[in-house]
């Protein structure tokens, strides 16, 4: 990614554009190495050991210079789970407006999940440990994906009665679909075969499946993951 070289701006309460100083430039560029060195950790091993002396290590961070952006492991753990919600929902944001058929934008979703899953295996490191570890992020996308198949029952295009039990097997799919792309062990078109399988469960008809699967994904830009603007 290449960086501008013009000096950062910000906007105050006026909405004017002012400089930011150089002391602001590098405590922000510490704290995104701080929380990269976080995201980094959780994805390889999880949060299960994680201290902070890993994180300043890894960020190359003075041990004394974390408490100046954060009051402990637990709050930057809270920061990057937020981080990665927030850029996780911009993935899908991206998406927004591309078609107006149900089935073929749950499909685009699921697929642009797979896809980034697939290539940035960190990414999808990530998702599973902080899914694993319990805490709110995994209710929030159950929440995403529980407003997904709901909207899809009540226009019809999506035929399963309880939307619980839906959620919970979709989820439960790309959840074990994006642990086997992380590990490598899964053929080409694997991940049009969950797919495929998801919008099956959901009661989409076979005919239409094929239809939409057969349709490429849309080219999208997807923001990048704490890197500085």
């Amino acid at each position: 990614m290449v960086k501008s070289a013009l000096p950062a701006l910000e906007e105050n309460a006026s909405g004017r554009r002012l400089l930011k100083s150089r002391t602001d430039r590098r405590r922000e560029d510490t704290r995104r190495k701080l929380m990269r060195a976080t995201y980094e950790i959780v994805a390889e091993r999880g949060l299960e050991g994680l201290v902070i002396q890993d994180i300043t290590a890894r960020a190359d961070v003075g041990y004394g210079s974390f408490y100046n952006h954060f009051p402990s492991k637990e709050a930057i753990v809270s920061a990057a789970i937020e981080a990665f919600r927030l850029h996780t929902k911009g993935m899908y944001e991206s998406l927004d407006g591309l078609t107006s058929n149900r089935v073929e934008a749950f499909a685009n979703d699921v697929r642009v999940w797979l896809r980034v899953a697939k290539t940035d295996r960190m990414w999808g490191w990530f998702m599973i440990r902080a899914v694993l570890a319990g805490n709110d992020f995994r209710f929030g996308i159950a929440d995403l994906i529980r407003r997904a198949v709901a909207a899809g029952v009540e226009e019809g295009v999506f035929k399963h009665a309880d939307v619980d039990m839906a959620r919970e097997t979709v989820a439960g799919l790309l959840l074990l679909a994006t642990l086997k792309l992380v590990s490598g062990e899964v053929d080409d078109d694997y991940a049009d075969r969950i797919i495929s399988t998801a919008l099956s469960v959901l009661g989409v008809p076979e005919a239409t499946i094929l239809e939409v699967m057969a349709k490429p994904l849309p080219d999208v830009e997807l923001p990048s993951f704490l890197e500085a603007a």
